[in-house]
């Protein structure tokens, strides 16, 4: 299993640089025609602190592109599952293997957070992972149920972006 997820965060990372290279003869402009703003809520459920760390970047990325292209992004980030423990201040139970994937991820959180993408912790999976809702970092906002928001939000117009 582990071997998946590295073959995953490989995978992603060539993607993400490939697409660097090609992005300047690249754009969106029919899928975003007549739009102005886009809103998605991305539920995530990795297990792997690295590879969401990679995925938050991305997300920060798309959030560049749909401003490059002139659509404002309006971006929640929903945490379920384990992955929620990486949310922490005092990083309990984080492995020492894992400790800088972690304040990586917390770092990428903390300036995406001032660009306007925000991000949830699911009070259900907290629950789980005894991770109390105080011990989250200050830019991730515990709600009851990951999935409440996710269809409450969905119900405003946004669209559900999984990621496991």
């Amino acid at each position: 299993m582990r071997k998946i997820r590295i073959l995953v965060f490989i995978l992603l990372s060539i993607l993400t640089v490939s697409s660097h290279a090609i992005a300047s003869s690249l754009n969106d402009s029919a899928a975003l025609s007549g739009l102005h703003s886009a809103k998605a809520i991305f539920l995530v459920n990795i297990n792997n602190p690295g590879a969401v760390d990679h995925l938050v970047q991305v997300i920060g990325l798309t959030r560049k592109q749909f401003i490059q292209q002139h659509v404002t992004p309006h971006f929640i980030m929903v945490f379920i599952g384990p992955d929620v423990a990486f949310l922490t201040q005092d990083r309990r139970g984080i492995s020492y293997m894992e400790e800088r994937s972690v304040a990586d991820l917390q770092k990428e959180i903390v300036k995406l957070s001032k660009q306007g993408i925000a991000f949830q912790a699911c009070g259900v999976a907290m629950q789980g992972m005894d991770v109390h809702p105080k011990s989250l970092i200050a830019e991730v906002h515990p709600v009851e149920s990951g999935f409440i928001s996710v269809i409450a939000y969905q119900e405003k117009g946004y669209e559900l972006v999984p990621v496991y």
